[in-house]
């Protein structure tokens, strides 16, 4: 790649999930771990012209901002489809990724509660600075990890979180080949694609019924500016597709929202031709979607 190519991901702006029911994900995210709900109602005629997906018009949404007052949001649409969410685990977006201080009082706060621990907190490596996490499932099943970084634990010189529960700052995504999504997130998209590695991911063993202890290839897809980065996950071969109502977005983990240059500059196969939405947070800024290789979705919004 060349040092003066534009890298297409900018920065992470929303994690979009479909929900079987809209109060039950607010509630939680809003009492239970401090977002501030900053946009809701019907999903627009506009944005379902942008998505290529006329059943959404008129559903249900709810945009939560977290306590930090980053600009990285969590966005709720009621589909009232109750499937798609890990487990099982299917090709696509798989998790979201959170900044949190304190993993350890975060599981003794949830106890009892619409979330539900699968596993940790634990450190991710050895050493008195390594990253903490627990991953947990959230009241419609979404899988959602809390990870602490302390100073300097980051090899990609992340920071930490500025709230008991930040913003998204990883996003995981599984296809059945990694040379595809590196293709893809490295070829086609242009970021920084960091060799894969094997790595043991136990909470993914557990739904497959596979020995606890098996690894899987991960790679990792920098974004610029030391704040996110996409996780790129090698899946079993037997797992399918995501499934995706006609006329919908993919259910559960349904797509992720990104910051790019302007959309014009950019030679991507749009589901349908980009246009400017006024809705918060776009502020009339031009947005398209593209698909992965896994079946994943990504929502482009123009600078």
């Amino acid at each position: 790649m060349s040092a003066r190519t534009v890298r297409t991901l900018q920065s992470i702006e929303i994690a979009t999930h479909c929900v079987p029911v809209l109060d039950e994900c607010v509630r939680a995210y809003t009492d239970l771990l401090g977002f501030r709900l900053v946009d809701s109602g019907p999903i627009s005629d506009a944005l379902c012209a942008v998505w290529a997906t006329p059943a959404m018009a008129g559903m249900p949404h709810a945009l939560l901002q977290p306590a930090s007052g980053a600009e990285c949001y969590l966005r709720f649409i009621e589909t009232g489809n109750a499937s798609g969410y890990w487990p099982p685990v299917t090709q696509g977006w798989i998790a979201t990724e959170m900044l949190a201080t304190e993993p350890d009082e975060l599981k003794l706060q949830l106890e009892s509660t619409a979330f539900k621990r699968i596993g940790g907190p634990a450190d991710l490596y050895p050493g008195p600075k390594s990253a903490r996490a627990m991953q947990m499932s959230g009241p419609a099943g979404e899988l959602m990890y809390f990870t602490r970084i302390l100073p300097g634990g980051s090899r990609f010189g992340l920071k930490g979180a500025q709230s008991f529960v930040d913003r998204p700052f990883i996003m995981v995504v599984g296809c059945n080949s990694m040379q595809k999504l590196v293709e893809f997130y490295g070829g086609v998209l242009h970021q920084r694609i960091v060799e894969s590695n094997p790595f043991t991911i136990d909470q993914m063993s557990r739904v497959l019924g596979a020995p606890l202890g098996t690894q899987y290839p991960v790679s990792i897809a920098v974004l610029p500016g030391r704040k996110f980065l996409l996780e790129l996950e090698e899946l079993p071969a037997q797992l399918e597709r995501r499934t995706v109502p006609a006329g919908q977005l993919p259910e559960g983990l349904a797509m992720v929202t990104f910051a790019a240059p302007p959309l014009s500059t950019l030679d991507l196969p749009f589901r349908a031709p980009p246009k400017a939405i006024d809705a918060p947070p776009y502020s009339g800024r031009t947005a398209g979607v593209v698909v992965g290789p896994a079946g994943e979705w990504l929502e482009l919004v123009g600078a």
